[in-house]
């Protein structure tokens, strides 16, 4: 696995992708008519990445160069609104595993295939991967992210991901402005693919990463350009 992005390629990364407001209004012209430019590029501006990466990647072995966790990451530990919440990573892994913070009991986990890849931009030179959690994590609770490369499914333990839970209040206030904003879609007649990119900029001006992962990355018919975002954010996060 790679080490986590220094803060100078965070700075470059958003730099590159998300200052053009007349970008998006081309990437997503079924929305420039109803909505202000997406503000993405508020990505990692309001996370503080480590002094240190996570875990102790020196020791132990390595994971290989493909593997690299989007969301969750190792830049900071994320938070997340969904308590079941949908994890992104590129390159291929065997296994997964969430567990509690300071805990080696396995609260759930799953082998991966190729069921898992997201097929509107995996390729040959990007294999991308997505999984929701199947069980209902706790709000307020830190939990880690282990996955393993190894066929039969070992587990790095210097190697996990945190990310934490919104807690009760917090959640509550991001459903009633969700709910606000469904409001807003239903009475601009903005639907499918379009409701969803309006989501996900929502998720992203809350630095809601994992949730606006998953909400980005299901959009049914991307376009080219948004491909192409998506595809150099990805190159950006895992250099």
């Amino acid at each position: 696995m790679k080490n986590p992005p220094k803060p100078r390629t965070c700075l470059k990364f958003m730099g590159l992708l998300f200052s053009c407001s007349l970008f998006f209004n081309l990437v997503f012209p079924l929305l420039a008519q109803n909505s202000s430019p997406l503000p993405w590029h508020r990505f990692f501006e309001n996370s503080e990445p480590p002094t240190e990466p996570q875990g102790n990647p020196g020791d132990g072995g390595s994971r290989g160069d493909d593997i690299c966790p989007i969301a969750p990451n190792n830049l900071a530990v994320l938070k997340v609104w969904n308590i079941r919440p949908t994890l992104t990573w590129s390159g291929e892994i065997t296994k997964l595993e969430i567990r509690e913070l300071d805990s080696r009991t396995n609260l759930w986990n799953q082998r991966i295939s190729d069921n898992n890849k997201v097929p509107s931009l995996s390729s040959d030179e990007l294999k991308l991967y997505q999984i929701t959690v199947e069980t209902d994590l706790q709000p307020g609770q830190t939990y880690k992210w282990y996955f393993s490369d190894k066929p039969d499914g070992e587990y790095d333990e210097y190697l996990p991901v945190e990310f934490t839970i919104m807690t009760d209040r917090e959640r509550e206030s991001i459903a009633q402005e969700l709910q606000q904003l469904e409001q807003e879609l239903t009475a601009q007649n903005i639907t499918g693919d379009g409701a969803k990119l309006r989501r996900a900029d929502y998720f992203a001006s809350q630095n809601l990463w994992l949730d606006f992962w998953q909400e980005v990355l299901s959009v049914e018919s991307p376009s080219e350009d948004l491909k192409a975002l998506l595809t150099s954010t990805i190159g950006e996060l895992c250099e």
